[in-house]
């Protein structure tokens, strides 16, 4: 078993024991064929504390793993999208207040489906941005509607953004707009609305507004072939199947699960959203923006759909000792969480295994990628219980 690289990590004040247990604990996995492989990256104020690569691409163990590897980032896809939302409304283009149906008038005569009844009032785009549209996904739940969602195809690759939403909007909604928090399609709805109010595809615009101007060059929602050597495949017994495919390149841009990245792209995102919405000098969200993206957005007497205890740690509950933003969890306290952390840091994780998380007290940024859906929870626990445990407790 190889040792770990640790200058870096000592210099930013992790303790190198508590790093090598974490190192040892991914080769086991990796040996074992828990896991493939995974890239791990901590960025400590600003420094890069450790990248490591550690396994393989593929399941056949033919390329080893390396810290360009791409991923498939799933979830961690709707902040992206939201950061896009934000930055088309800075320039005045998007109202995060209006009604989604200014913008996508099929959405203006939506049914609820307990009642049948119209819905009280319109969803908005921020209820988009927030889950509380009354959106969900087909394969969440056993309910009419899930099954509806099923039916319909509201979940497929070979459609357009433009069909996805037409679909959806001929749906009923499981919660009248504004009442509940459930996971669900909303931030695809989202990328609907952007391509619509930009008149411009949705990947144009992440490029133009996002990934670009953080030099985000290998994070695509269409892979170029000649990253595909690149792309990290999960073991043949997972469940990948909300997974777009690499190649050919699908007709739907999906902005809430559909892109791919590397660890150290996604790390220039999340340190500018820490960083107020500027990098090197460049609003790309703003401050205003990202005081919005990470901040209370939930309404008062909120209700939370069934799946949402299923999210375990990242569950936007009083329970977890969490709230949301506009695509990110954001955390309320020091305690009342199982997993540790400090009131103020802001994570979303992929179903992929891919994770993130921010501490802006502690100047964290962690990101770790893994194509792995069944070792998500594990992970996301390993991960922050060892990093907290190697700072020592240090709030500085």
């Amino acid at each position: 078993m190889s040792s770990p690289p640790l200058e870096d990590a000592a210099a930013a004040g992790f303790d190198a024991a508590v790093l090598r247990r974490l190192w040892a604990r991914i080769e086991r996995d990796v040996q074992s064929r828990v896991i493939p492989g995974a890239v791990t990256l901590v960025l400590r104020n600003g420094a890069c504390a450790l990248h490591w690569a550690q396994g393989w691409r593929d399941a056949d163990r033919c390329s080893a793993m390396s810290e360009d590897s791409i991923f498939w980032i799933a979830s961690m896809t709707k902040p992206i999208c939201c950061a896009a939302a934000l930055a088309v409304a800075r320039d005045g283009l998007l109202d995060l207040d209006a009604p989604v149906a200014l913008y996508l008038p099929s959405f203006a005569d939506l049914a609820v489906a307990d009642t049948g009844e119209r819905a009280g009032r319109r969803m908005t785009v921020r209820d988009l941005m927030r889950h509380t549209s009354g959106l969900t996904y087909g394969q969440l739940g056993d309910s009419p509607v899930h099954h509806q969602y099923i039916e319909r195809g509201a979940y497929r690759f070979d459609q357009t953004n433009e069909q996805m939403a037409e679909t959806l909007s001929g749906l009923p909604l499981l919660y009248a707009p504004g009442t509940t928090f459930e996971y669900g399609m909303s931030i695809d709805v989202l990328g609907r609305v952007i391509e619509v109010c930009t008149g411009r595809p949705l990947d144009q615009v992440v490029a133009e507004r996002i990934t670009g101007p953080l030099g985000m060059a290998d994070t695509h929602f269409r892979l170029p072939p000649e990253d595909l050597p690149r792309l990290a495949r999960a073991l043949p017994s997972e469940d990948m199947t909300m997974m777009p495919p690499p190649a050919p390149a699908p007709a739907w841009i999906s902005g809430g699960g559909g892109l791919w990245s590397t660890a150290a792209d996604y790390a220039r995102f999340v340190t500018m959203l820490m960083q107020g919405g500027w990098h090197r000098g460049v609003p790309i969200i703003g401050q205003a923006g990202a005081r919005d993206m990470l901040s209370a957005q939930l309404p008062a007497a909120l209700q939370f759909g069934s799946y949402t205890a299923t999210l375990g740690s990242v569950a936007p509950t009083p329970a977890m000792a969490q709230t949301f933003g506009l695509g990110v969890s954001i955390r309320t306290a020091d305690a009342g969480n199982p997993l540790p952390g400090t009131q103020g840091d802001f994570t979303w994780p992929g179903m992929s295994g891919c994770n993130f998380w921010c501490d802006p007290r502690r100047g964290l940024v962690v990101v770790q990628m893994l194509q792995a859906p069944s070792q998500r929870f594990a992970y996301r626990a390993l991960l922050r219980e060892e990093i907290y445990a190697a700072l020592h407790g240090r709030r500085s």
